[in-house]
């Protein structure tokens, strides 16, 4: 027979735990005029550096948000801290100095601003003192928000359901990580007297690699992929081919392979019409 529990702890107790919890920025206020900017301007800036470059997610997140909740939820409201900031003045002091750091972090072109980081980390720290923290995101979609996470200093666990989501997590948070401030290890990498900071030394081995792959690929299926050669002789590279099934013509006469497209048009765009015209050469489609 399973007995009633009953809460044991004493009143004192119970006020003690709850004095015990910091109400945390978030809960009070957010500069949402700047983070809302920072959000928006993040969407016209070049995109080279940006996660969308490595594969446009369904649903991204915008990363000046991300930076801005994680920040907020980790940050001590002035207000938990009537030792240090006895009086209201004090408090919005305070807090103003707080906006300014987060409205100056949530900007793109801060993301890697490593002395603003540190000042940001610095003020993490100094509201949760008991040691570094743990970041876990079982949903992590476009890695976004554990993106973010690391970047804000936590140590930072991600997965989903969906595989597309799983590689391209490990992309942002896993890999690069594992690399960081070490030199590239291609012959053919560019030399430089300055040391290799973050994941340079990586992005630097992922160009020399991929040009070599592009290089090899050439080389190997340049024969199979043929340059177009216009009415008056030129010749241009193509840079797609549409390729489509084929089946044999019922047709006794000409049991040619036929095509199997639903239309020859590739364009209907107004001023930039394209499509297909099918020809016959020889005894062949």
């Amino acid at each position: 027979m399973t007995q009633p529990t009953h809460d044991t702890s004493t009143t004192a107790e119970r006020q003690h735990m709850t004095s015990q919890y910091k109400k945390k920025l978030i809960e009070v206020s957010l500069p949402l005029r700047a983070i809302n900017d920072a959000a928006q301007h993040e969407k016209s800036v070049p995109r080279r550096g940006h996660p969308s470059t490595m594969h446009l997610y369904w649903a991204p997140r915008p990363l000046a948000a991300a930076r801005a909740v994680l920040f907020a939820q980790l940050v001590d409201d002035p207000s938990a801290h009537p030792d240090r900031f006895p009086t209201e003045f004090a408090q919005d002091q305070e807090r103003a100095r707080l906006h300014d750091l987060l409205a100056k972090l949530v900007r793109w072109e801060n993301s890697n601003n490593e002395e603003l980081l540190s000042q940001a980390k610095d003020e993490i720290a100094r509201s949760n003192p008991d040691g570094p923290l743990k970041f876990l995101d079982p949903f992590a979609g476009g890695g976004a928000i554990p993106l973010e996470a690391q970047r804000l200093g936590l140590h930072s666990t991600a997965s989903d359901l969906n595989p597309v989501a799983i590689l391209r997590t490990k992309g942002l948070i896993e890999i690069p990580p594992r690399f960081e401030n070490r030199p590239p290890v291609s012959p053919n990498a560019e030399s430089r007297t300055t040391p290799w900071v973050r994941a340079e030394g990586l992005a630097e081995d992922v160009r020399a690699y991929g040009q070599w792959v592009r290089d090899e690929a050439h080389r190997r299926l340049s024969r199979a992929y043929p340059v177009a050669v216009t009415p008056e002789g030129t010749e241009h590279t193509v840079i797609a081919w549409i390729w489509a099934r084929t089946v044999r013509s019922p047709n006794p006469a000409n049991p040619m392979e036929v095509p199997i497209v639903a239309t020859w048009w590739l364009s209907k765009k107004k001023g930039k019409e394209a499509y297909i015209v099918p020809t016959v050469v020889g005894d062949r489609g």
